[in-house]
């Protein structure tokens, strides 16, 4: 939370008047929006690198600082067998369903027939291999034992 100083005492006892992030992440999407096309790819490219070099950063954190004997204990490789690989594939399916709404700017594209299967096919492979990076290298951090899942209520 971000503390803005008040000219107004009687706002709040120390005459602080808390600014949420939410807040700021609306000026700033206000901002972009009554901006032009411009400044909102160019903001959007910037949180896009940040993102993937986060992503790499754990990535190579991962397999330098991790240890392989993650891979073999404490239970073996399959410690769920055959079930537990097709639970993990069904949670990641999911996870690609995001995918339709870029066919929808197949309008805004100079060749659609040839630029958008090249674009989704594209980023699923770099998704789907930073996807498997990523699990790998939070295998080599933490054995599979250790991770605590948290299960909401219903």
């Amino acid at each position: 939370m971000i503390l803005f100083i008040s000219p107004n005492k009687s706002l709040l006892t120390h005459g602080c008047v808390p600014v949420s992030s939410e807040w700021i992440i609306f000026l700033i999407s206000l901002f972009l929006w009554t901006g032009s096309t411009k400044n909102s790819c160019t903001f959007n490219m910037l949180i896009t690198m940040f993102h993937l070099s986060l992503i790499v950063f754990i990535i190579v954190a991962g397999f330098v600082k991790g240890s392989f004997s993650n891979f073999t204990e404490p239970d073996g490789f399959t410690p769920f067998g055959a079930k537990g690989i097709f639970n993990g594939a069904a949670i990641v399916f999911y996870s690609y369903s995001g995918y339709d709404s870029v066919s929808t700017l197949a309008e805004e594209s100079q060749k659609p027939s040839k630029t958008m299967p090249i674009g989704i096919s594209g980023s699923v492979v770099v998704v789907s291999v930073l996807y498997c990076l990523m699990a790998t290298s939070l295998v080599l951090m933490v054995p599979y034992d250790q991770v605590i899942i948290m299960k909401f209520s219903s």
